[in-house]
């Protein structure tokens, strides 16, 4: 079978077990979505801590790339000893999404092959969540709480006054485009991802209303 077999047996189990429990594939995917996020809270708490001491460095970060704008590698040189001595990796904050990134084509599979058989285990019009939600409800869903997941990031992210226009525009930009993908894709990955933001929306700013090691910078702006 493998190991991919084996990841996918075991999204398959987890959603046939929540769904037992519930009687509803939507509640299903909810309890697998908060059962992920709860095997990858102590990432999400190590990503937000990075991001507070990321916000902290801003300035001298700014002041180092203002020093060294024509020579890129003394630039580098510095930021890597600034990071170092700060102990903050930049990098961080892309764990927790690269591994979910395996969950999200697992769910896939397993949504797109399994038998709804109890066409009363949905809700409304949501009976397969294999099929793209015709309401639209849930794709608009996707796009609202990945502005609001955007905007958090940037309140929490060191600013660059060259990338501010690129920011504003992806701030924008990505809840359309991800919207659209999820009309074209199944509902159930909807529910997955909504649910998912939404819980790191709220863990990190509960996260972030403790500072740590006096970086209040983000975070401060993040949880008004």
């Amino acid at each position: 079978m493998g190991i991919w077999g084996g990841f996918l047996s075991l999204i398959r189990d987890a959603f046939v077990v929540f769904t037992g429990w519930t009687h509803n594939y939507v509640l299903g995917i909810i309890l697998l979505t908060l059962m992920v996020r709860l095997i990858l809270l102590p990432l999400g708490i190590y990503q937000a801590r990075s991001m507070q001491k990321m916000a902290k460095v801003g300035p001298k970060q700014r002041e180092i790339q203002q020093r060294h704008k024509g020579n890129p590698q003394a630039m580098q040189a510095e930021l890597a000893k600034l990071y170092k001595e700060e102990g903050v990796n930049p990098a961080s904050g892309c764990l927790p999404l690269l591994l979910q990134i395996p969950v999200m084509y697992g769910l896939f599979d397993v949504l797109e092959r399994f038998k709804y058989v109890h066409h009363n285990y949905g809700f409304w019009v949501w009976q397969n969540l294999a099929k793209p939600d015709p309401t639209y409800i849930l794709p608009l869903l996707v796009a609202v709480s990945t502005f609001f997941m955007q905007k958090q990031t940037m309140m929490m992210t060191p600013q660059q006054p060259e990338m501010q226009q690129s920011q504003k525009l992806m701030l924008w930009m990505m809840p359309i485009v991800f919207g659209y993908v999820a009309s074209r894709f199944p509902a159930g990955l909807s529910v997955y991802y909504v649910v998912s933001n939404l819980f790191q929306l709220g863990q990190t700013m509960w996260l972030l209303r403790r500072p740590v090691d006096g970086a209040t910078g983000g975070g401060a702006q993040a949880t008004r």
